[in-house]
């Protein structure tokens, strides 16, 4: 009967406890990330870009020029996002990776073949105001 009473009450103890650490969950999240921002570690962003590009002809060379051209214009926006950033959230800007991808889009003939571009960029930042 007392290692009865004794369980029962070491289950009540061990509930009150885990719902008091559910509680305080939320705050020790905002207070841990604050302490990161505030210690320089600040925040990652990412951005994704894309655009679709027409192919004169399905030859190597044309495929291979296409996608060149849009490496460059994702290369390009990503370049200037820091910029972005740094008028709107930002006070300082990193890229830290970057991830192109293509996919050729021929529609069934129905139309001109075009090339998917799409890029995904991260970059690391310090808020303003932190």
């Amino acid at each position: 009967m007392r290692d009865q009473v004794l369980r029962k009450a070491f289950i009540l103890a061990s509930c009150v406890v885990m719902a008091g650490a559910l509680a305080a969950a939320p705050s020790l999240s905002v207070a841990a990330r604050e302490m990161a921002l505030h210690s320089g570690q600040g925040i990652n962003v990412n951005v994704n870009f894309s655009t679709r590009l027409p192919l004169p002809d399905m030859s190597d060379d044309a495929l291979a020029a296409t996608q060149q051209r849009g490496r460059r214009f994702i290369y390009r926006m990503a370049m200037e996002e820091c910029g972005v950033l740094k008028s709107t959230i930002a006070e300082s800007c990193r890229l830290t990776h970057i991830n192109i991808s293509a996919q050729i889009q021929d529609h069934d003939n129905r139309g001109p073949a075009r090339i998917y571009m799409n890029g995904n960029a991260t970059f690391a930042i310090t808020p303003k105001g932190f």
